[in-house]
C-alpha cells in the first residue's frame, strides 16, 4: 500500500520555527526544517566526481530549493551548476564525462514540463535540448554522446470551443479521484543539437527506462499495457529497432518483467522479473542475450527481492541492491548465479523514506564508475542523508557534509532486536532508545509499524522516530511478516493472511521488549501510515493494553479500497479473488478493521488525505463514522490536498505533530 516528553511545552508548529539544536540538544520537530535532501547520485565516468541533487527547506513558503552540484571524491569540493531550479532531477554524465544532461522544468503555467538539458561539467549555461508538449520523464545517453533516447507522456489533445467541456473518459481500473485518462509515454531520439526529435513507439501502451546498445542500433525498454499506476503488473520487455522503429518482445512474457538492461559489450540484456504480485513474490534478476528468449535467472540465491542493477563496465558481473536485515544489501552477481555481498560498512545505503523507517533500494544505473567505484546516498540512525563512495575492496566512504548543521545534535541510539513468529523466521526490527536511557527505568513505548508492506524498516536516519525518542519514549520498529528483507517464506507469509499473522508479529515484538523489564504498561500506543495504519487499525481491534492510537491513510475497508483505489490489483493479490464473486465478500470482511469497531477500546486519531489514490479517505472517513455511531473515542484529522503523503515540508511537519502531541496527551 499499501522531544522530550517532559509535561512542559509541546512544540507549536504555529510558531516560530527554531534554529538548529545547540550542541548536544535531543532533536525537536523544528529541526526537521534543517534536514537537507540529498538525491540520487550519478557517477562520472572516470570515478572522479559525482552529480546530484541536493535541496533544502525554504519553511516560510512551503517549498525545497533544488541545486544541481558536483561532488569531487578525493577533495570533497562541492561545484554548484544549477541553483534553485525547479523540477530538478536525474542528472547523469556524458560518456566522456564532459557535460551532465538533467531534467527540469521549463515553461510556465500550463505548459510548463519536464524537458532535457545539458551542462558543462565545470559549469555554464544550461541548454534546453527538449521541447516536448508534456513531461520528459526518463533519458538515456546515446553510447557515442552524440544524442539521447528519452520517454515523454503524450500531450493532452488541444481543444478550443465548447469541446473544451467534452471531457468524459471511460474508466477502468483508474483511483476513483481521477479526473481524466492518464497519457502513456513513448520513446524518442534527439540529437545532442537538439531540433527535431524522432518518436519510435506508437499506441496505448506506455513505454519507460530506455536502455542503449553499445552500437546505437536498438533500444531495450519496458512496455506497459497502458498508462493505469494499477496496471503496471502488464509489463514487458521489448526492443526497438532506432532505423527502422520496429519493435519486438524481448523473452515473449506479458506481466511482471521491467528494466531491461544491456551490458556494455552488448552480448547480454539483464533485465527484472516477479513470479507474481511483488508483495508476495521474489524480483528475480535475468540475463538473457539481444537474441531473445527468457535467459537465466541469476540472483535466486540471495532469496531476496531484487530492486536495481548495473553491468560491470567489463559485462562479467552486476551489481545489485536488495533489502536484506536491516540493510539494503549491496552483491556483485556473476552470470552463473554466484555471488558476493560487497561490504560498505555501517551505513546503510539508500534514501529514507518518510514513514517506514526504511530507506529505497538505491537507484545503480548510473552510479558505477569505469574502475568499480560505486555512489550512493547513505545513513544510519544517527547519520542523515550524505554521499557515500565504495571503492573495490574498501569500505564505504562519506563524500559530502551538506547535513553539517545537524552534526551537533545527540541523536537517539537504536538497537536491534528479534522476535519468534509462527512462520518459522525469526522477525527483526529496531528499538529507539531515549536520550539518558537506563535498564532499571520503565518507559512509555509507541510502536511505529513501517508501511508497505515491502517497505521494512532499518538502520537509516528516522528523523522522526528520533524525535518520538527524544521525547522519553522508546520507540519500536518491528518488520513484521510481508517485509522483504528475511527471504521469500517471511515476505510470502502475508498471502491470504494481511492483518492478523503481521498483528500477532507486531506484539511479539513488543512482548520481547516488555521482557526486558523497561516498558510502562499503562503507557503503550500504535501508530502508522499506510499499511502501518492499517495495521494499527487492526491492533486496537484484537488487543486492548494501547493507552493511544494513531492510524494514517488506512484501509479500513477492504471491499471500498478495492473499487476505490489505484492498487485494486495489489488487493486481489493479497485474497482469493473479487469481493463481488462467489462468497468471497466475507474473507474481505474478515480482514476489514471496520468489522470490528464494536471490539474498540483505544482512543484512535484517524489522519489522512482527502484526495489519496492509494488508500482513499474514504475508508478513513466511514471508520471514523462507524466508530464514532459505536460510542467510541475516535478523531478524523485530514489535509486538502492530493497524493497518499504529502511531499511539502510544513505538511510533513503538520501531520506528524499532531501524531505526537496526540499521543503525548495521552500518556500524560
Amino acid at each position: 500500500m499499501r522531544t522530550r516528553l517532559a509535561a512542559i511545552l509541546l512544540f507549536c508548529f504555529s510558531c516560530s520555527v527554531p534554529d538548529a539544536a545547540a550542541a548536544g540538544a535531543s532533536v525537536t520537530a523544528g529541526d526537521f526544517k534543517d534536514v537537507v535532501n540529498v538525491g540520487t547520485p550519478a557517477m562520472g565516468p572516470g570515478g572522479k566526481l559525482v552529480a546530484t541533487v541536493v535541496s533544502r527547506t525554504v519553511w516560510n513558503d512551503d517549498r525545497s530549493d533544488s541545486d544541481l552540484v558536483t561532488v569531487d571524491l578525493v577533495s570533497h569540493r562541492v561545484h554548484v551548476l544549477v541553483r534553485n531550479r525547479k523540477g530538478l532531477d536525474a542528472p547523469q554524465f556524458s560518456p566522456d564525462g564532459t557535460s551532465i544532461a538533467f531534467l527540469a522544468d521549463a515553461g510556465s503555467g500550463d505548459d510548463a514540463h519536464a524537458q532535457l538539458f545539458v551542462i558543462v561539467r565545470d559549469g555554464g549555461v544550461a541548454r534546453q535540448i527538449t521541447h516536448a508538449g508534456a513531461d520528459v520523464d526518463e533519458f538515456a545517453w546515446r553510447p557515442d554522446g552524440r544524442a539521447f533516447a528519452f520517454a515523454a507522456t503524450d500531450p493532452e489533445p488541444k481543444k478550443t470551443g465548447a469541446a473544451r467541456f467534452e471531457d468524459s473518459f471511460i474508466f477502468t481500473t483508474e483511483p476513483i479521484v481521477a479526473h481524466s485518462a492518464p497519457q502513456p509515454d513513448h520513446l524518442y531520439t534527439i540529437a545532442l543539437a537538439g531540433g527535431t526529435a524522432t518518436q519510435l513507439t506508437f499506441g496505448t501502451h506506455s513505454d519507460a527506462s530506455p536502455s542503449w546498445s553499445p552500437d546505437g542500433k536498438t533500444i531495450a525498454y519496458t512496455q506497459y499495457v497502458d498508462a493505469i499506476l494499477n496496471d503496471q503488473n502488464e509489463s514487458h520487455a521489448e526492443l526497438v529497432d532506432v532505423a527502422t522503429k520496429a519493435a519486438r518482445a524481448l523473452t515473449g512474457r506479458t506481466m511482471w518483467e521491467v528494466d531491461p538492461i544491456f551490458a556494455p559489450d552488448g552480448k547480454h540484456i539483464a533485465y527484472l522479473y516477479t513470479d507474481g504480485d511483488s508483495q508476495v513474490a521474489l524480483s528475480q534478476l535475468y540475463v538473457t542475450t539481444p537474441a531473445g528468449g527468457a535467459g537465466t535467472e541469476i540472483s535466486g540465491k540471495i532469496d531476496r527481492p531484487i530492486g536495481d542493477a548495473v553491468w560491470s563496465h567489463d559485462s562479467k558481473t552486476l551489481i545489485a541492491t536488495a533489502p536484506d536485515g536491516l540493510t539494503n544489501g549491496l552483491y556483485r552477481i556473476s552470470l552463473d548465479g554466484t555471488f558476493a555481498r560487497l561490504r560498505p560498512g555501517d551505513v546503510t545505503p539508500g534514501i529514507p523514506l518518510s514513514t517506514t523507517g526504511g530507506a529505497e533500494t538505491p537507484e545503480l544505473r548510473h552510479a558505477l564508475a569505469s574502475d568499480g567505484t560505486l555512489a550512493f546516498v547513505g545513513t544510519w540512525t544517527a547519520q542523515p542523508p550524505e554521499l557515500f563512495a565504495l571503492a573495490p575492496g574498501a569500505p564505504a566512504t562519506k563524500i559530502s557534509d551538506f547535513n553539517a548543521a545537524l552534526s551537533q545534535v545527540a541523536w537517539s541510539e537504536a538497537e536491534p532486536i528479534s522476535f519468534p513468529t509462527t512462520t518459522g523466521v525469526t522477525g527483526d526490527g529496531l528499538l529507539y532508545l531515549p536520550p539518558g536511557f537506563t535498564p532499571d527505568r520503565k518507559y512509555p513505548v509507541v510502536v511505529f509499524i513501517h508501511g508497505g508492506p515491502g517497505d521494512p524498516t532499518a538502520m537509516t536516519f528516522d528523523f522522526w522516530a528520533q524525535v518520538m525518542a527524544a521525547r522519553g519514549w522508546l520507540v519500536l520498529r518491528p518488520n513484521y511478516r510481508g517485509s522483504p528483507n528475511l527471504g521469500y517464506a517471511y515476505q510470502h507469509a502475508i498471502l491470504y493472511d494481511p492483518e492478523d499473522g503481521p498483528g500477532k508479529d507486531i506484539v511479539a515484538a513488543l512482548d520481547a521488549v516488555r521482557a526486558r523489564g523497561i516498558v510502562d504498561e499503562a503507557r503503550i500506543a500504535v501508530s502508522g501510515w499506510s499499511y502501518g495504519g492499517i495495521m494499527t487499525a487492526w491492533l486496537i481491534s484484537k488487543y486492548h493494553f494501547w493507552r493511544a492510537a494513531v492510524s494514517g491513510a488506512s484501509v479500513n475497508d477492504w471491499i471500498t479500497d478495492y473499487g476505490t483505489a489505484d492498487d485494486s490489483s495489489e488487493d486481489l493479490a493479497l485474497l482469493h479473488g473479487s469481493p463481488f464473486v462467489g462468497d468471497n465478500a466475507a474473507e474481505w470482511r474478515a480482514v476489514s478493521a471496520i468489522s470490528y469497531v464494536a471490539d474498540v477500546t483505544t482512543p484512535v486519531l484517524i489522519l489522512s488525505d482527502v484526495g489519496d489514490n492509494r488508500d482513499p479517505f474514504a475508508t478513513s472517513s466511514m471508520y471514523w463514522r462507524a466508530l464514532r455511531d459505536n460510542h467510541k473515542d475516535a478523531t478524523l484529522r485530514v489535509w486538502p490536498i492530493a497524493g497518499h503523503f504529502p511531499s511539502d515540508p510544513v505538511r510533513i511537519a503538520d501531520i506528524y505533530h499532531y501524531w505526537i502531541d496526540y499521543i503525548a496527551d495521552r500518556f500524560r
